[in-house]
């Protein structure tokens, strides 16, 4: 047996979930491949399907733990100002991983995302406990939207002087809309049905 071949059996044998996911994160959400990241970690793309049920399967996983990097926004000295700090970091997010926009807005939605939901949700209502929750989640639904819409979009981009940081006119516009929502509080959505997310929009653990 050759040099290559034993190499390749030993990565077979020590490969897992992490690694894959991993692997998947640093070739790129919006560009990898099951064949791509196969190669990069010396096994055949079929031993992927041991882990992973498909590409798709494994851009939700992947996307799932990317997000679980954010922080979920610093102690700020209000509501208004902790709505801005979580665009900024949205807009960090999808800037390190391109292509996780798609898993944000549409899901389905890992188990570990859901519960990431619920304590951002969490955090809010502790500075602002006049919101309801589902009041809570449209707002900071609606940033977040705006954001994952703005941050990789070819307009917003030509007005960057730092392409690592958002355009002052996307701060601008995150600005507009939170003080548009403050405005609108007295109509803001309370119901059930505002909030998109439940137990079917998540995917296996």
């Amino acid at each position: 047996m050759s040099f290559r071949s034993r190499v390749l059996r030993y990565r077979r044998r020590v490969l897992n979930l992490d690694q894959i996911l991993e692997t998947a994160i640093a070739q790129g959400l919006d560009r990898f491949s099951m064949v791509a990241v196969a190669r990069e970690l010396g096994v055949t793309d079929m031993a992927l399907y041991r882990y992973v049920g498909s590409r798709e399967e494994l851009y939700s996983r992947a996307a799932a733990r990317a997000h679980a990097t954010q922080p979920l926004g610093a102690e700020q000295t209000g509501w208004r100002a902790h709505l801005l700090e979580v665009a900024e970091q949205t807009w960090q997010l999808a800037h390190r991983h391109p292509g996780i926009e798609r898993y944000l807005l549409d899901g389905p939605y890992h188990p570990e995302t859901l519960q990431i939901f619920s304590e951002s949700i969490a955090r809010f209502r502790a500075m602002a406990p006049e919101f309801t929750e589902d009041q809570a989640y449209v707002l900071l639904s609606r940033v977040v939207s705006v954001t994952l819409a703005g941050a990789d979009n070819a307009l917003s981009r030509r007005w960057q002087t730092d392409p690592d940081e958002p355009s002052d006119l996307f701060r601008w516009t995150v600005r507009a809309l939170v003080d548009g929502m403050v405005a609108g509080l007295d109509d803001l959505p309370g119901d059930g049905s505002a909030r998109a997310l439940g137990p079917e929009s998540a995917v296996s653990p």
